[in-house]
């Protein structure tokens, strides 16, 4: 599939020059990524689709112990060690945005998003997927998803950081990030086939910028630089 291009505009902006020593001094400037998302994503995106964050304060709640994810019953119920590479995830996108959190609850509680191990059927949207993630949305704006992972991969999904990685793409693509040809010009968990390195706890620079610019906030980031 050819890749297609990455539309970034990159600004930077000296705030000050403030000077350590008589030499040399240190610029501190802003570099500011905006992106073309309709450019950039392959499927998985649709323009304007995500969660209503215009409180300046949304809270997703999620939980892991639901008995069915959308269409299908759990095929088994996920251990203490794969839930705990489940809340790596989702604090990854937690940490990442200043308006939106997630929480935890039970499942009794209505959960805003619900993951689960599921056969992952076959069909003609989820053929040969590994996850799978569904949406609801009204008035333009989500408000709860599904996150699907297929039991019958275990040797896959025994692995932490690759768990961790898929848990973190479905996340993606549910807050409103679409898939990406994979690239060397960045690292993304939003790459699709999925590519390395997996199981970060931290999203890439790339990753973090473009879910502030989805939702609403700075993409800028400080650098600085040393002047002779």
């Amino acid at each position: 599939m050819k890749l297609k291009t990455l539309s970034t505009i990159v600004v930077c902006l000296a705030i000050f020059i403030s000077p350590l020593a008589s030499n040399p001094a240190v610029a501190i400037t802003q570099k500011c990524p905006i992106f073309e998302f309709k450019q950039m994503f392959i499927a998985d995106y649709t323009t304007g689709s995500r969660w209503d964050n215009s409180s300046g304060d949304l809270r997703i709640t999620w939980s892991s112990r639901s008995t069915s994810i959308y269409d299908e019953t759990i095929a088994r119920p996920f251990s203490d060690k794969e839930n705990a590479w489940i809340r790596i995830a989702f604090k990854s996108w937690d940490d990442a945005l200043d308006t939106v959190s997630f929480q935890e609850v039970e499942s009794t509680a209505s959960p805003d998003i619900v993951i689960g191990f599921v056969p992952l059927k076959p069909s003609a949207i989820q053929l040969n997927a590994m996850g799978f993630w569904n949406t609801w949305i009204a008035d333009g704006m989500r408000y709860k998803a599904t996150i699907k992972l297929k039991a019958s991969d275990i040797k896959w999904f025994s692995n932490k950081n690759q768990f961790i990685h898929s848990v973190q793409h479905e996340l993606g693509n549910a807050l409103g990030l679409g898939d990406l040809n994979p690239t060397s010009a960045f690292t993304s968990v939003l790459e699709d086939p999925w590519q390395p390195p997996y199981g970060r706890s931290h999203l890439s620079d790339t990753d973090t910028a473009m879910i502030r610019q989805m939702y609403g906030e700075s993409t800028c980031t400080p650098i600085l630089i040393t002047k002779p």
